[in-house]
């Protein structure tokens, strides 16, 4: 929690100037490399060869992942930290809407209304209330939209995964598929890298590490947890970042998007305690 929220500070520090696919592939390769050291170190003798569906579900794994960050990245560049942060918590609805029609589970009143919460929180810090009538959304919330998609659906995914092939391997092999796709964004995007300065490196690298332990605590977690233990926990990040926002990057929010980010917090809180295990 407290890693992640540190990460969301550094993106947003760093990524109005070096851009999403250059900050990406820095916090990726920073990430990857931490991972791998602590593969060796601790797992070394679990990573095999991947073949088979093995191999493809890994790979739907990583793409879907690499969707829901990268544009939670684009957002990132158009928004404010504390705005993007809270809209991005609302994954957890799509990972509940998986169980409900793939996995049989069933919603009572408190999911309904957790959902409902979370779903106008998502409203209030969304919309220019000013500019309603012309149904002018804040810039970045359609990338979120995206982003808030794909890492709902990661999620299930991921944990799948690691029952598949072992954590180890979802961690070797989610880094490892993340370097080309970032490419392959480059190439569909027609971007380009930006070579950053000493400061910005520094900051991107930091990100990535932040990314790294936190990524690795998160599956290491999933593998032993229901998603509805560790989604929350994931979801608090919202108010680490939103408080270093408020701090480092002087970002101010309005009462109307402070009540917006603490109902999405309060729903995805309710609605993680409540799934079925």
């Amino acid at each position: 929690m407290i890693a992640w929220g540190f990460e969301e500070l550094f993106l947003k520090e760093a990524i109005s100037k070096l851009k999403s696919l250059t900050l990406f592939l820095i916090n990726s390769l920073t990430g990857i490399f931490f991972q791998l050291i602590i593969i060796f170190i601790f797992f070394s003798g679990e990573v095999y060869l991947l073949t088979g569906e093995n191999l493809l579900y890994a790979l739907l794994a990583a793409l879907v992942a690499f969707i829901g960050y990268f544009f939670f990245y684009l957002a990132l560049e158009r928004q404010e930290l504390s705005l993007i942060s809270s809209l991005d918590e609302s994954w957890i609805i799509v990972a509940v809407l998986i169980g409900v029609f793939f996995f049989g589970e069933t919603l009572g009143f408190l999911h309904i209304a957790s959902i409902l919460a979370v779903l106008f929180g998502a409203f209030l810090i969304s919309v220019n209330m000013a500019d309603l009538k012309k149904l002018s959304l804040i810039s970045g919330s359609g990338y979120e939209f995206v982003a808030v998609l794909f890492v709902g659906m990661s999620v299930p995914i991921e944990k799948f995964l690691i029952h598949k092939i072992g954590e180890a391997n979802t961690i070797f092999y989610l880094g490892i598929f993340t370097i080309p796709l970032v490419f392959a964004a480059k190439i569909i995007m027609r971007g380009k890298f930006v070579r950053p300065n000493w400061k910005l490196l520094k900051i991107g690298i930091a990100s990535g590490l932040a990314d790294g332990i936190a990524f690795v605590l998160y599956l290491l977690a999933l593998k032993g947890s229901e998603v509805s233990v560790v989604s929350p926990i994931v979801a608090s990040s919202l108010l680490v970042s939103i408080f270093l926002a408020k701090i480092y990057l002087r970002e101010k929010m309005t009462k109307k998007e402070v009540a917006g980010a603490l109902l999405i917090f309060i729903g995805v809180i309710v609605l993680s305690t409540l799934v079925p295990s």
